[in-house]
């Protein structure tokens, strides 16, 4: 007697998972307006229809993506006195892939994607960076951390200027760690 084959069962975190990676990747590289449900779920290698239920639309999706890479809990929980070698060496470590800067300025396009970057990130970057900075103009501080880390990573990753060399780009990460612990101490 043959045995009826039992139906494949799926894993829904791990595949929720890679719907979120495919989709962070997609958004960073292509930008929103040029990524659809369709490219994410076959990169994923899933349907459509399972992209949808797992996050809903294209617009949830993006704001879920976004929201993962964002996660800067433990960033925001340091010593402030090392707060600029810190932020520093993360956004210089060549190893170590961002995507939150690429993500974040191919939104802008978009007004829809712009609105949930905008919010997405006063909630879980400057919002939490500016109430981890403290008093006086905590907002303000923790936007011109924000500038100086995204056009760090911008033009020294998504677009280098200069040729990379590891000596201009020591000093550039050094400048970049001074110029930060100078916004957090000031007072």
């Amino acid at each position: 007697m043959m045995k009826t084959p039992t139906p494949k069962q799926r894993d829904s975190e791990r595949t929720k998972a890679k719907i979120l990676a495919v989709a962070q990747e997609a958004f960073a590289t292509s930008g929103y307006s040029q990524t659809g449900i369709r490219d994410i779920a076959g990169k994923a290698e899933v349907s459509s229809p399972l992209v949808l239920r797992y996050f809903g639309s294209k617009p949830e999706l993006f704001e879920v993506a976004l929201t993962d890479l964002l996660g800067t809990d433990t960033l925001f929980s340091g010593n402030h006195d090392r707060f600029g070698a810190t932020l520093a060496s993360i956004l210089a470590d060549a190893t170590r892939e961002i995507k939150q800067p690429s993500m974040i300025l191919l939104s802008v396009a978009d007004p829809e994607a712009r609105k949930i970057a905008t919010r997405v990130v006063r909630k879980k970057v400057l919002n939490q960076l500016a109430d981890w900075l403290g008093p006086p103009q905590s907002k303000e501080r923790a936007l011109e951390i924000i500038m100086l880390g995204m056009g760090f990573v911008l033009f020294t990753r998504q677009m280098p200027l200069l040729p990379r060399n590891k000596s201009s780009h020591q000093d550039m990460a050094q400048w970049l760690a001074e110029t930060v612990q100078q916004v957090v101490d000031r007072v």
